[in-house]
């Protein structure tokens, strides 16, 4: 009976002290000032942003894939995955021994058209020197006209058998350019500089130009990354391009990055039944070392900023009955004041009313009501 009685005076204590004042106030993890103490109104900066999720990404023409317009087997591959590579280094080599015996013959092909043409011109040179001299010779009448169009045809032939020697060359010589440039596809060089993130090929396989087999790796560049953040739209009417933004990664959970939204898509994306909007975010050259390709970010997006105005610890506001107050304390007694806040972060808020600088406030106690099925008697 004395501990049962024991029991219930304990309880009506609990149930006083939870009739005492209670503070009860919009919290927040990340405000200022502990509960009981005291705090001085004083000036500061306080910034308004929505947080949203994005993820990162390469930017277009970072992720290059590189293959070979030659068909051959592979002989050369320096580089594997996660392998540095700079632009204009060797990467790999195609077999090029049949390309280079066809330009050898192309080439001993044009030598020989080029005797042949001599002699054919030399043929020519000789036709029209004997029509010439046939056409003098009938105008003095010491000839026929079927000599003079004999000439004629002889020198007409000859003239066309150099245009056609002439047009062999042409077509051999380009057929050889065609050969030098298929020669050089058999030695490909990397267009960027980055990693190796994918090799596609091996040492002696056959790769065929023109078919997905040919391409050999692809090269990243991580120097050049974007960030896509997803803004609901209740959120898209405060997000323009230009806003500031403040995002880190779950790597590096206690760095931060910042940057500005460079530009909004118009074409909203549905996911879950809930609209969004795409933003882009231009990652900053120094940032791209700590980030990689689908990472997820933690976004805040600055909305609004004011610096130099009063603030307070965002634990030291309180709703009571419709009103926003705050406990000052006096030299006496500590009274409540009602205040006319402006912008929020998670620390301070922005007070517009109500509050000098140098006034000194307490951060409301919070206290606990004790559950009412909780039984005062029962032993832990």
């Amino acid at each position: 009976m004395i501990m049962k009685k024991k029991y219930v005076v304990i309880a009506a204590i609990i149930l006083i002290a939870g009739g005492v004042l209670v503070f009860l106030f919009s919290g927040n993890k990340a405000s200022q000032g502990k509960a009981g103490q005291d705090v001085t109104v004083k000036r500061g900066n306080v910034t308004h942003f929505t947080e949203q999720t994005g993820i990162i990404k390469a930017q277009v023409g970072a992720i290059v894939k590189v293959g070979t317009r030659a068909t051959g087997t592979l002989t050369y591959l320096k580089y594997q995955v996660g392998d540095a590579v700079k632009k204009g280094e060797l990467i790999a080599t195609i077999d090029d021994r049949e390309i280079l015996a066809n330009i050898r013959n192309t080439e001993a092909t044009i030598e020989s058209l080029k005797k042949d043409l001599e002699a054919k011109e030399a043929q020519y040179l000789y036709s029209k020197t004997n029509y010439e001299r046939e056409l003098s010779l009938l105008e003095k009448e010491f000839t026929t006209r079927d000599s003079v169009d004999k000439a004629k045809r002889e020198m007409d032939v000859a003239l066309a058998q150099v245009e056609y020697g002439t047009a062999k060359i042409k077509e051999s010589a380009e057929r050889r350019k065609a050969l030098e440039v298929s020669l050089s596809y058999t030695k490909i060089y990397a267009p960027i500089s980055g990693y190796v993130s994918a090799v596609s090929t091996q040492l002696g396989e056959t790769v065929v130009s023109g078919l997905s087999a040919a391409i050999l790796i692809t090269i990243i560049d991580p120097s050049k990354l974007e960030m896509w953040i997803y803004v609901d739209e209740t959120d898209i009417g405060r997000t323009t391009p230009g806003r500031k933004i403040e995002y880190w990664v779950d790597t590096f959970r206690d760095k931060r990055f910042y940057g500005k939204i460079d530009m909004i898509y118009p074409q909203p994306e549905i996911k879950d039944n809930i609209v969004y909007y795409l933003a882009i975010v231009k990652i900053a050259p120094e940032d791209t070392a700590f980030l990689r390709p689908e990472m997820t970010t933690h976004v805040r997006i600055i909305v609004e900023e004011k610096t130099d105005v009063l603030v307070i610890p965002n634990n030291a506001v309180r709703f009571e009955e419709g009103k926003t107050i705050v406990y000052l304390k006096g030299r006496d007694k500590t009274e409540a004041r009602q205040v006319t806040l402006g912008i929020r972060d998670d620390r301070f808020t922005e007070v517009v009313k109500g509050l000098e600088e140098g006034e000194t406030i307490v951060v409301p106690v919070v206290v606990r009501k004790p559950s009412q099925n909780a039984s005062p008697g029962s032993k832990k």
